[in-house]
């Protein structure tokens, strides 16, 4: 994951409610985006970001009552901690199961035109 990608990530109203969403129980796109007032399309395109991300994951594959199947969502993180310190923001996640990024260090550069 890139740095950019991360700080974006951190600053995203979508994101932020779909992670709220599906921290404690899984949820479908459809639910989500109905019940946390995002786009459907935003939705599915947030959702796609954030599970290539490692964010989120589907928690399981249901069939609705027609015969479609659909998929649920659960949030993979736990907690994020950001800092600025000396001139450097930095970020540290903690997830659920083993993350190459879990509970370590990540800076956050911005690029700063001039």
């Amino acid at each position: 994951m890139r740095e950019k990608d991360v700080s974006r990530l951190l600053t995203d109203e979508y994101a932020e409610r779909i992670l709220v969403a599906t921290q404690s129980i899984s949820r479908s796109v459809q639910e989500i985006s109905d019940k946390y007032d995002i786009p459907i399309a935003a939705c599915y395109r947030k959702i796609h970001e954030l599970e290539e991300a490692g964010f989120l994951n589907v928690a399981e594959i249901v069939t609705t009552p027609k015969g479609k199947t659909m998929k649920l969502y659960r949030s993979l993180l736990k907690s994020a901690m950001l800092v600025y310190q000396e001139g450097i923001f930095k970020v540290k996640f903690e997830f659920d199961g083993d993350r190459e990024i879990s509970d370590k260090w990540i800076e956050l550069n911005a690029s700063i035109d001039s």
